[in-house]
């Protein structure tokens, strides 16, 4: 028995030195070595010179922010609530931030024949709001809560829509009765089919607390101090996502 079980270990000690044996020839066959001479060393010397003259400029091109209201009802705070947003980032010198009212393009239940994704437009709402939406690299949507849900208008609004929001992130700021929440998990779920990553940070004001009379918007020191984080997770989440589009930018 010892015999035999010394000449399995025997066996299995050259099985295993084989196997290495097979693979250091195969990789010295796909890497050959290179025999050294003084043109090799110079030619490894001069390579990363090479490299870094080939190596592009990185953009300094600051990310564009929309902020996006998310409703058209006459009488509506959201606009007041979009208008704080871009006066509390207005001081930020990372990303540049431009308010985009859904109200201004006046926009139909989408009247479109074709789906978004194949970019036929045919009204010219729809190609002023493409336009718009295209000229940015993140969004910040301010979110209102309809119904335990998102705001009809502004889910009409991302419907005429798709190529011009993929690779793109956002953020999020929701009010209602109890913050928005429901709104702003619903709005997380449509913006994912546009292709549009959204940060965790969240920004929430609830009717009863922030807005004075459910009216007068009069957000609270703590809430109000929520959306700095969430800029700071979303400005380098549009930057990264911009170096995604680029390279299919240039294949079209």
């Amino acid at each position: 028995m010892v015999e035999t079980s010394s000449n399995l270990s025997k066996a299995a000690m050259s099985w295993f030195k084989n196997l290495f044996s097979k693979s250091s020839a195969r990789r010295s066959a796909a890497n050959p070595a290179a025999p050294v001479s003084s043109e090799n060393t110079t030619a490894s010397a001069a390579a990363p010179a090479a490299v870094e003259t080939a190596a592009p400029a990185e953009s300094t091109a600051l990310p564009k922010v929309a902020i996006i209201t998310g409703s058209t009802r006459p009488g509506r705070v959201n606009d007041s609530v979009a208008a704080w947003v871009a006066s509390e980032l207005a001081g930020r010198t990372d990303a540049t931030f431009e308010v985009v009212d859904i109200a201004d393009y006046n926009l139909p239940l989408l009247d479109e024949a074709y789906p978004a994704a194949y970019q036929n437009y045919q009204a010219d709402h729809t190609k002023a709001w493409s336009a718009k939406i295209s000229e940015f690299d993140g969004y910040v949507f301010v979110a209102n809560e309809y119904n335990h849900t998102v705001s009809s208008a502004l889910a009409n609004a991302l419907s005429y829509l798709n190529a011009e929001f993929n690779n793109k992130a956002a953020g999020i700021v929701s009010y209602g009765s109890m913050g928005g929440v429901r709104a702003a998990e619903h709005l997380r779920n449509l913006l994912a089919e546009l292709q549009v990553a959204v940060v965790r940070n969240q920004v929430m004001f609830s009717l009863f607390t922030d807005f004075e009379n459910f009216a007068d918007f009069k957000p609270t020191e703590q809430n109000a101090g929520t959306l700095a984080p969430m800029i700071d997770q979303l400005i380098p989440w549009a930057q990264g996502f911009a170096t995604i589009r680029t390279p299919q930018a240039a294949a079209v």
